[in-house]
């Protein structure tokens, strides 16, 4: 099975490697740029102090929410998400996704208090598990992504950009409230607002 990635799009997924002697993942976008992928990151993410360090990097393909919340909030929730090994590199793959991409860390260049990276992909297999598109899975994993982003600008103290997210986080609850009478998306949607609401008042 092939996968579709259409260039200069950018596509989430949960990056996994090895990393002081254990498994290090988070969430990271991606844009396919020629015949790598690119992805920016920030400082304020744990994966901007090891990715000069980190050689391989495997990018889990996912559509279910909850790898994007247990792997944004790890104090929170301290998950125990399992791992096994990738097929090609030396770097961990996430169990239960769609698909992996596993990657050579080829380039890493600073600019402007960021780091570009440049993944090289050596292999590309899927995983057992087909997930339909559904507008509940994309909204809730929009509002974890503005939710880590009102969380680091607030940390910044850039109250016009933690504002400007934080609207887009309500637009995006109100869809969700919509689309989705799961209890545990609901569970997953309320625990995003509580944090947003104490970052926002704090």
């Amino acid at each position: 099975m092939l996968i579709r990635l259409v260039g200069d799009v950018v596509y989430e997924s949960i990056a996994s490697a090895y990393a002081g002697g254990g498994v290090y993942y988070t969430p990271l976008g991606f844009r396919p740029v020629g015949l790598r992928f690119q992805a920016k990151v920030y400082p304020e993410t744990g994966l901007y102090n090891i990715v000069d360090e980190v050689g391989f990097i495997v990018l889990n393909l996912t559509k279910n929410p909850l790898h994007y919340l247990l792997s944004s909030f790890k104090k929170e929730f301290k998950p125990n998400l399992a791992f096994t090994k990738a097929r090609c590199v030396d770097a961990p793959r996430l169990a239960g996704v769609e698909a992996y991409v596993e990657t050579i860390v080829a380039d890493v260049r600073e600019l402007s208090g960021l780091k570009t990276v440049e993944l090289e992909p050596v292999c590309v297999d899927t995983g057992t598990l087909l997930t339909p598109y559904s507008r509940a899975d994309a909204v809730l994993i929009e509002m974890i992504v503005y939710a880590t982003k009102i969380r680091a600008f607030k940390s910044k103290g850039d109250e016009v950009s933690a504002g400007y997210y934080a609207n887009l986080f309500n637009e995006a609850r109100c869809i969700l409230e919509r689309v989705a009478g799961s209890k545990s998306y609901r569970g997953m949607a309320d625990f995003l607002s509580e944090e947003v609401s104490r970052w926002i008042e704090g």
